[in-house]
């Protein structure tokens, strides 16, 4: 499915998971908090382990010390973050996928997961991607 951001924030578009065909530079953020939304961003450009990535969630998301840094704890995470409309822009999923395709993933599948639990959750990520594990396109 190919949907636009601006459907995406208007509710117009199921959330989930999708991939970014826009321009690379675009607020997304900006825009989505502009539009009501939580709007946080995770770069796992420069991660060179799982446990790096678990470790830059909880700093990009400013989450207690005790976050459990495993697939169980990033679902229960997502799950207390989405209580409003929560947009996550992601930027290095290929980095991770190069690490451990396979963890790679089971991380998608807990986004997936999430946004359907969820009451508004997307995520966007924002790589050139061979995958087609996504919900959509924008």
């Amino acid at each position: 499915m190919t949907a636009t951001f601006a459907s995406v924030l208007s509710g117009a578009v199921t959330p989930g998971l999708f991939a970014w065909r826009g321009r690379p530079d675009r607020d997304l953020v900006g825009e989505a908090e502009a539009a009501g939304w939580e709007a946080l961003g995770l770069d796992t450009r420069n991660v060179s382990s799982f446990e790096e990535f678990y470790d830059e969630v909880a700093r990009a998301w400013a989450l207690p010390d005790w976050f459990g840094r495993n697939l169980d704890a990033l679902f229960d995470v997502l799950a207390d973050l989405a209580v409003q409309p929560t947009l996550i822009v992601w930027d290095g999923l290929r980095r991770l996928a190069e690490l451990d395709p396979v963890q790679t993933s089971a991380i998608l599948d807990v986004l997936r997961d999430a946004c359907g639990q969820a009451a508004v959750l997307v995520v966007i990520v924002r790589d050139d991607l061979e995958i087609s594990e996504f919900d959509g396109l924008l």
